[in-house]
């Protein structure tokens, strides 16, 4: 996730990743989790539910499988890419 832009912290024994939504993509953390899963099938929780210091953040559990959890990154990446290239061509 951070090679996409995302900003993630350490965590400390947690099985989550509360990461930064990179600036070049959709800043609104609850419209960008509803835009991910509508286009790629990949639910991440809005960080501002978890108060106002999570606005623009996303928490993604890594509490699944390895294979589930390489065809999310799959996912994500490609909905970073599409985006990407259709808001900034």
């Amino acid at each position: 996730m951070q090679a996409m832009g995302f900003g993630i912290p350490n965590p400390n024994g947690a099985f989550y990743v509360f990461a930064k939504i990179p600036d070049d993509l959709i800043q609104d953390d609850t419209k960008f989790c509803y835009d991910l899963v509508r286009t790629s099938a990949v639910a991440v929780i809005p960080g501002g539910g978890f108060g106002p210091g999570g606005e623009g953040h996303i928490r993604l559990s890594y509490a699944a499988s390895m294979a589930n959890l390489t065809e999310a990154m799959r996912r994500l990446q490609t909905y970073v890419d599409q985006y990407r290239a259709a808001h900034h061509a």
